[in-house]
């Protein structure tokens, strides 16, 4: 079962793609637009299928359950989709020929929409629903938009990530720097000394004889070199750290809740009508 035609024929577009024949599909549905059968083999007409062409909607049904089931013997569920077809739904039917493809295309209906025939049973119940009537007109549109009528629950969800951003950073750069210096040297100096003193004595050979003496002076000089030696590395790099944050927010979401309302009084007491004017009174 399909809420709508429109959403049998997508799932027939599915099973499509899964390789399941057009003519061993068909939908049946109060839906103007709908046919008892999308695919036909060639030579056989909707008319041979179903009986008459221009039977209504609720009677293609019931001879679509006859063909299957017979006269008697039928499950209950069949009233089941009948009334689903009464009250606007779709029903899609599809030929399968083992049980592996009755597998396969159940999942894909499953997957494409279909409504579970007994939840939507048990929602008829509480409305005083109890089996299909065959006399019962079928749901006009605004029946079934009222049935159908829903309201959304609504819920956020706080879907937290996170961003890189640039919070500042470190540029170290070197350049060459002079700075004065002083430094104190003791530097010696050898000067030639000459001493004349007044002597009194008898002269010698010796003291005859030429010579001469050289005496060199000398003078220490300050001399001035320059080595480089490395003090200090500066190693640049990067070291990460983790910190937890928590983010408080708030999430927005509706509530759909049910109350059941007073039924109208009857104005009926004992068998006997009560008078318009205690109705009145009453309801007010």
């Amino acid at each position: 079962m399909f809420n709508t035609y429109q959403d049998a024929d997508l799932a027939q577009t599915r099973l499509e793609n899964e390789g399941i024949a057009r003519t061993d599909m068909s939908v049946h549905s109060n839906d103007s637009g709908s046919t008892v059968a999308t695919g036909l083999p060639a030579g056989e007409s909707v008319a041979a299928r179903s009986g008459e062409v221009h039977e209504g909607a609720m009677a293609r049904v019931e001879h679509f359950f006859k063909n299957l089931f017979g006269d008697s013997d039928r499950p209950e569920e069949v009233g089941h989709y009948q009334e689903a077809v009464r009250r606007g739904s779709a029903l899609l039917s599809v030929e399968v020929r083992d049980d592996a493809a009755a597998e396969q295309v159940r999942d894909a209906l499953y997957a494409a929409g279909a409504i579970d025939i007994d939840s939507r049973v048990a929602q008829w119940r509480t409305g005083g629903y109890s089996n299909y009537d065959n006399t019962a007109p079928a749901y006009t549109a605004d029946q079934i938009a009222e049935e159908r009528k829903a309201f959304p629950v609504v819920q956020e969800s706080l879907e937290v990530g996170k961003r890189e951003v640039q919070t500042g950073g470190v540029r170290v750069y070197s350049r060459v720097t002079e700075t004065p210096v002083s430094e104190s040297v003791n530097l010696r100096e050898e000067h030639a000394s000459i001493e004349r003193r007044p002597v009194d004595r008898p002269a010698t050979a010796a003291d005859l004889k030429e010579g001469s003496v050289e005496i060199k002076e000398t003078a220490e000089q300050a001399v001035v070199a320059k080595t480089a030696r490395v003090v200090e590395e500066v190693v640049v790099g990067k070291e990460a750290s983790s910190r937890t944050e928590t983010v408080n927010d708030t999430v927005r979401g509706t509530d759909v809740k049910v109350e059941r309302t007073a039924g109208t009084d009857a104005g009926v007491v004992g068998g006997t009508a009560a008078p318009t004017a205690d109705v009145k009174k009453t309801q007010l």
